[in-house]
């Protein structure tokens, strides 16, 4: 009888034992996170964005430059339409920093951290066409 209801209570332990799952709150969406950052080299003209949406594919850089739906590269008038645009598709802005890049001919760059609460991987680039920056 004794090893009857060992065996019942380590069945009800397993049960209810759940290893390296997500976190989700009451209504089942965890955040994920993207980092923006927009160039404009002349200081005049369009602003060019990039993304780093955490993912590297085939061994390159993990920013991906942002496309409309007409295959043409999205260029916005200030890093703020960028953000806005990100907005209307369920991003919502986190943070920002300064990172300086560029070797010989420094440029400060800001980065905009964005949050977006999905409730399954397939949610987070929706809305959104990207492709590998060369």
């Amino acid at each position: 009888m004794k090893k009857i209801i060992l065996i019942l209570a380590i069945i009800f332990m397993a049960i209810g034992a759940r290893a390296q799952s997500t976190i989700q709150s009451e209504d089942g969406k965890y955040p994920v996170y993207c980092d923006l950052k927009a160039y404009n080299f002349w200081g005049v003209g369009k602003v060019k964005v990039m993304l780093d949406m955490g993912a590297v594919s085939n061994g390159g850089g993990s920013f991906e430059s942002l496309y409309g739906e007409d295959g043409k590269q999205i260029k916005f008038n200030t890093v703020m339409a960028a953000v806005n645009y990100m907005a209307k598709k369920g991003w919502s802005l986190f943070s920002t920093y300064y990172v300086s890049e560029g070797g010989m001919k420094q440029q400060t760059v800001i980065h905009y951290v964005l949050v977006k609460r999905v409730k399954n991987d397939d949610e987070i680039r929706a809305g959104l066409i990207t492709k590998d920056e060369q």
